[in-house]
């Protein structure tokens, strides 16, 4: 069992994020939804330490230091209440903790030597979390500078998680326009993650075929 735990490692952590991402906006009628968020978030921030747990000690040491204050403030703000300092620092947390592991898993990628079902699971958790990254980005950007997005200040502060969906769709290119960037910095900020987007899922399948070219045959002569 723990064997496999280690084998699907990236598995388990890709499942904890699409629950995160997926399946939080369904239970906004049965819970809080915020609870909810704050409750799955901390799952994948755990199965995301899991992930880099074998190998050097160094990434694990790391990523436990970066997440235990991550999920202090996280929890912190239902005792102290939402008060906008406690969560400005705890999406700088978060957005360090997630760009962190999101190296660790890209360097996983590259140095994988055959493509696996943990490999896609890795590859498209990256993908998920550069999503997550960028939405912290914006919500530190909104409480830096009010007004960088056509969506009222105040909506953003109590619903934070609408920065997710507007980070989605703009790393996806997809851009209903509901939501846009007016700041100079926001639009900086939107026009790098499309970019990325778009260079990264270009660099993901070139890494991919290449991996599946390497591949020794299965003929015999």
């Amino acid at each position: 069992m723990i064997k496999f735990f280690f084998r699907e490692k990236y598995t388990i952590l890709l499942a904890a994020l699409l629950v995160h991402v997926i399946v939080s906006p369904f239970m906004a009628e049965t819970v809080s939804l915020g609870l909810f968020l704050d409750l799955t978030f901390s799952l994948v921030m755990l199965s995301a330490v899991f992930s880099v747990s074998r190998g050097s000690r160094v990434p694990l040491v790391a990523s436990v230091l970066l997440m235990l204050p991550c999920l202090f403030l996280v929890w912190w703000i239902y005792i102290a209440g939402p008060l906008e300092e406690i969560r400005l620092v705890s999406f700088i947390l978060q957005a360090l903790f997630v760009l962190y592991i999101t190296i660790l898993m890209g360097i996983y990628i590259l140095k994988a030597p055959e493509i696996t079902r943990d490999v896609i699971s890795a590859a498209i958790v990256v993908y998920l979390f550069v999503s997550l990254f960028f939405a912290n980005l914006y919500l530190i950007l909104e409480f830096t500078y009010p007004g960088s997005f056509t969506l009222a200040h105040d909506a953003i502060l109590k619903h934070p998680e609408v920065m997710r969906y507007f980070s989605m769709v703009t790393l996806s290119t997809l851009g209903y326009g509901d939501i846009s960037p007016v700041s100079p910095q926001a639009q900086t900020m939107a026009s790098v993650e499309a970019i990325f987007g778009q260079f990264y899922l270009a660099v993901l399948i070139a890494r991919l075929v290449s991996m599946h070219g390497m591949r020794p045959s299965d003929d015999t002569e």
